[in-house]
Order: structure tokens, then sequence, then C-alpha cells
């Protein structure tokens, strides 16, 4: 099993019965759960799903059974959970490309090629588990998890950040934490975009050529008991 600070860490994909460690990550993290619907549904998808608004309610439980639904689906999850003694501390959203609304149809990040990457949108640690290692855990994880599944490369759009950011917001995870877990810049900040747009750089893995990862990492995708 990988550790982090001797630690016993287990990476597992999100199951319909999990959903709930979501939810206990997010709102570890931000007060208020976050379901990891905004980057897969655009505005008008979201409303006529019924999962928009804030607090709990109705709402809330749309956007729970939305994800539970998406964790039912048989050849992929919508990402994985970080386990530390059982206790839920890291989730990180993945999935092909086309799950994505607003990453498909942003003028930020328009496809590199015609590769039929995978895409991580972001990424969560629950404070006082960050700095162990969880993160680029987790993101290794990913890559192997996707070409499991037939993808042949897992890219990310990390924000180009100019000074430190709080790690509760670096939550497209940074270019040097992707390089970490073995990615490299395949695309630099797309000149020309809207003013107030974040500028975003392009992080790619290979699938099958990321550095070898520990024995736990041939555990991680097990399904989930």
């Amino acid at each position: 099993m990988a550790t982090a600070r001797d630690r016993k860490l287990t990476i597992r994909p999100l199951t319909a019965a999990r959903v709930d460690d979501v939810k206990t990550v997010t709102r570890g993290t931000w007060g208020s759960a976050c379901w990891d619907l905004f980057p897969r549904y655009s505005a008008a998808q979201q409303r006529e799903l019924g999962i928009t608004g804030g607090g709990p309610g109705t709402a809330e439980a749309k956007r729970r059974a939305a994800l539970a639904k998406l964790a039912r689906r048989r050849k992929n999850s919508a990402g994985l959970v970080a386990y530390q003694d059982g206790e839920p501390i890291g989730f990180i959203s993945l999935g092909p490309r086309h799950d994505f609304s607003r990453v498909e149809r942003s003028r930020a990040t328009p496809p590199v090629d015609d590769v039929p990457a995978w895409v991580i949108p972001c990424i969560t640690v629950r404070r006082g588990h960050r700095g162990q290692g969880v993160a680029v855990a987790m993101i290794r994880a990913a890559v192997e998890y996707a070409g499991k599944r037939g993808a042949p490369a897992v890219e990310a759009h990390p924000r180009a950040y100019g000074k430190r950011v709080h790690d509760d917001f670096a939550f497209f995870g940074t270019a040097a934490l992707f390089q970490k877990a073995g990615f490299r810049k395949v695309r630099g900040v797309l000149p020309g975009l809207p003013k107030g747009w974040a500028p975003r750089v392009t992080m790619r893995a290979t699938c099958g050529s990321s550095p070898k990862t520990s024995s736990a990492s041939r555990t991680r995708s097990k399904p989930a008991r």
C-alpha cells in the first residue's frame, strides 16, 4: 500500500455507494459540498437537471443523485477517492474530454491535437492532509486508471499562476504538481483570451509511460468492497 507519512493510503474508483465520501472531502475544504458537476454541465444543462442553486435541499439532493449516476457507469467512473486509514481525504475528477462540457467548449482549453486524451479538471485534498504526497499519488493513479480503460493520455489545465494561491483554491492543480506526477507541458497560455479569463497551460501524461509507482498504485483501481 502507498503511504503518506507512514499512514496507509488507498485510492479507489468512485462508486455510487461512496458518493458521500466526495461530500466529506469537499466539505472539509470549503465548508459546503461540491459534487464535481460544474465542469461537466453548461448552465443550461444544469438548469435542465435542476441542480442549480446553493445550500441544502432539493438542488443538493439532485446534485448528489447526478454524481451517483455518473459513478454507476460500467466503463469509467467519475473519478477516484483517496482514503487514509479508511477516512476519505482526497478526490480527483477524471474522464474523457467529452464528459466535461465546459472543458470541451472553453476557448481557454481547446484540444491540443487529435489525441483523445482524458481530462483531470479538478483535484481536492482535505486540510490537514496536504503536503504528504496525496495529490501526486491520486494523479498517478488517475493516469493508470485511464490507461486501463483505453485512454492514450491524460491532460490537465492548471492555471498559470503568477503568485502563490491558497491551497483551497488550487483545485485545478498547478503545473509543478502535475510535473512532479510525470506530466509535461504541451501547450503554454493561449494568446488573445478575453480580459479576466484565467490563463492556463496544458499538461499531459502518456498512459503507460508515467513514472513507475509504488506497489500501492497497482492496487488503487481495485473495485471498492
